[in-house]
């Protein structure tokens, strides 16, 4: 139940397009001479096969490596291009949805594949969020493009540990099918959260103090864009909370109009309990400052939810959410 609630990241981005794509991970994150040649050096690569292993399975479907040959772990990224999509070129700015999948070539065997978790990644094509490795993967590539990245484990990963278990001295293959342009939600017109009147807000439907759902009447759906909006129904006396901060807290959540909650925490089930900055961004917004032991009623715009994509069949995609939360404590 409380997983509606996590920020919505694919699972290879919480452990390797983080750390090593957000010009944090990688040895040359801090240098963008040296960034922009590797990048440009791979983009130049030859295009056709790899040699050591090849690929089947269509792009956006499925994908199975045979392996023929060990793979020496290179002293320069080199860009292969598999498949050549027909879709249009990747545009500065668009997200990109992308199956990802990563082969230790020293050892010859797949560490991971989004096919196998069954969803691809969000991969925004900005190179300011992009270390070399994965601009070169998608510079210059049409939608419906299959595209490998031969580079080894120490330039994605430096000399840490990693969760694929490769050793820096691993070559990696990393294969990134390049499905299509993902929707965006509207751009919320301001970042911070506005303190609303409880006349513009649903009401709170309570049984025995604990709400149950909300009531809708004539209370029209908000524009996209509108910013997260605050009614703090009952204010506490507690500590007010920062974006840091871990809470525990008890939840109810739904969308416009909806019939019943898609999720909440009063009807037997545990506080959630969870930093606020693995949990959706309008959380973080809409609780800032807020005090331990209050009650706040949310009204969260999908840029800061879900997106254009939605959560399961009882998020939409590009809804509004709102969400009834009791704070019990922070830390």
């Amino acid at each position: 139940m409380l997983r509606r609630l996590r920020r919505p990241t694919a699972a290879l981005c919480a452990v390797l397009l983080v750390p090593a794509l957000a010009a944090c991970g990688s040895d040359n994150a801090d240098d963008p001479d040296s960034a922009s040649e590797s990048s440009s050096e791979a983009a130049g690569a030859a295009t056709g096969e790899l040699d050591e292993v090849s690929f089947s399975g269509e792009v956006g479907e499925s994908i199975t490596a045979k392996w023929s040959a060990a793979i020496e772990s290179p002293e320069e990224t080199t860009v292969t291009t598999l498949v050549k999509g027909d879709g249009e070129a990747l545009a500065d700015g668009d997200t990109v949805s992308t199956y990802l999948w990563v082969g230790n070539g020293t050892a010859q065997e797949q560490v991971f594949s989004d096919y196998d978790n069954g969803a691809p990644e969000s991969i925004p094509n900005d190179p300011d969020q992009l270390d070399a490795v994965f601009r070169a993967l998608l510079e210059g590539q049409t939608y419906g493009s299959r595209v490998a990245a031969v580079t080894s484990a120490s330039e994605v990963f430096g000399e840490e540990e990693n969760q694929f278990g490769l050793g820096p001295t691993d070559s990696l293959v990393i294969v990134a099918d390049l499905v299509e342009k993902e929707a965006v939600a509207p751009t919320p017109t301001d970042d911070k959260a506005q303190d609303a009147s409880p006349d513009e807000q649903p009401k709170v439907v309570e049984k025995n103090g604990n709400p149950t759902g909300l009531d809708f009447s004539g209370i029209d759906e908000p524009a996209l864009d509108t910013p997260v909006q605050r009614v703090v129904l009952k204010e506490g006396t507690g500590a007010a909370l920062k974006a840091a901060d871990t809470v525990t807290v008890n939840y109810l959540g739904s969308t416009y109009d909806a019939a019943a909650p898609f999720d909440e925490s009063y009807s037997g089930g545990e506080p959630l309990n969870s930093p606020l900055s693995g949990l959706i961004q309008g959380w973080s917004i809409g609780l800032d400052g807020v005090k331990v032991g209050s009650r706040v009623l949310l009204q969260i715009p999908p840029g800061f939810g879900y997106g254009a994509q939605g959560s399961g069949e009882a998020i939409p995609g590009n809804a509004t959410l709102w969400f009834v939360i009791d704070v019990v404590e922070a830390e």
